[in-house]
This record gives structure tokens, sequence and C-alpha cells, in this order.
């Protein structure tokens, strides 16, 4: 069965009420609560998600009133950046085994 995440709520207790709502129409609704329910050390913001069958997709969106996530490409720069760190991070790397062995 494949999930795909219809909604981010800031926290558990608005997760399971979405997931209810889409419960009593019929879809199989899933909450996951990402580190945030493993440790409950890290914020909740942004980590909990609620998770339907592929197959119900449109018809949680529809019930929620909600749209899908659009995927964006990345930008010029998040694509420059990449290489540029990993370059830096390379120097750094140098630089530190340099002064190791210079010592």
């Amino acid at each position: 069965m494949s999930e795909v995440a219809v909604a981010f709520p800031n926290d558990e207790t608005t997760a399971e009420v979405v997931a209810s709502r889409l419960r009593a129409d019929g879809i199989v609704a899933r909450v996951d609560l990402g580190q945030y329910g493993s440790t409950r050390l890290v914020p909740a913001r942004g980590q909990v998600t609620v998770f339907v069958d592929a197959r119900d997709v449109a018809k949680a969106h529809q019930i929620l009133g909600t749209k899908p996530r659009a995927l964006k490409a990345p930008s010029s720069f998040e694509r420059a950046a990449i290489p540029v760190l990993v370059v830096a991070l390379g120097v750094a790397i140098v630089a530190f085994a340099a002064a190791v062995v210079t010592r």
C-alpha cells in the first residue's frame, strides 16, 4: 500500500482530528509523529503528518478542502550551493589535516 501525505498539522491533537474526519468518510488515515513521537523532546512543528492510501488522495483533499503540495524544481542558487558546500568541506578537511600534521 502506497501512502501519500495529505495534511501537515502543527500538533498531534489536530492531526488526530483530521484523521478522524477522513475515517468518518471511509478513508483509512494514519498519523505519523516523526521524531516528535519517538522522544517528545523535539518540537512537533513540521513533523506531524497525516497519510492516506494513494488511491484516496483526491477524495481526502476534497474532504479537507486542501490542495496537493506542488513539487518545485530547485532554483539555480540551490543547484549551485551543493558543489560550493562540497568544495568548502573538502578545503576544511585538508586544512584540519594540515593543522594536525604540523603540530
